[in-house]
């Protein structure tokens, strides 16, 4: 089994293309997010184009030749904080490190914007997202009572992270 893990994560390392998501990358990253959630908490089409039309939006994808294997899409908020509006990896490429590179690249984007800490939304019953992201150190902040459809309750969750400006201001007290 391990080997079987190994070999993906090579895959994975070796042939993607990450790069910020363009127009024409729209249906693709629509169908994934279909399949990737339940139809009552997956996006409509307005819905996801009114994220990826804000102008702070931050969507960055990842591609191995003409398949769209995972999507991470978020907004940087004027009140220091980045939110992540999703998460979306292909069944085929989930448990070989794609989702840590995806949220890497766009909490480091949150962090040079200056975002002092990083929120996220997640289904109560999403049990394998919530240990992903409390392995990536995000912590639980609070109940969402009835937040999704059928009245499923969602769970804040928030990372703090050290703004590239502020740990640089830090360096020139010291000195």
């Amino acid at each position: 089994m391990p080997s079987c893990i190994n070999q993906r994560e090579a895959r994975i390392a070796n042939s993607l293309e990450l790069r910020v998501c363009r127009k024409e990358d729209f249906e693709q990253v629509w169908a994934l997010d279909q399949r990737c959630f339940p139809r009552d908490i997956a996006y409509s089409r307005q819905e996801l184009e009114y994220h990826l039309r804000r102008k702070s939006a931050i969507c960055l994808v990842a591609w191995e030749g003409e398949q769209l294997e995972g999507f991470i899409l978020g907004h940087p908020e004027v009140r220091g904080f980045g939110h992540i509006i999703t998460l979306d990896v292909d069944a085929s490429a989930r448990r070989a490190g794609l989702g840590t590179r995806l949220m890497r690249a766009l909490e480091e984007a949150f962090v040079a914007l200056g975002c002092r800490s990083i929120l996220l939304e997640v289904a109560v019953n999403n049990h394998s997202a919530l240990a992903f992201y409390k392995k990536h150190g995000y912590s639980v902040l609070k109940t969402l009572r009835r937040y999704y459809p059928g009245g499923l309750d969602g769970l804040l969750m928030a990372k703090p992270v050290v703004a590239q400006n502020s740990s640089a201001s830090n360096a020139s007290n010291r000195t």
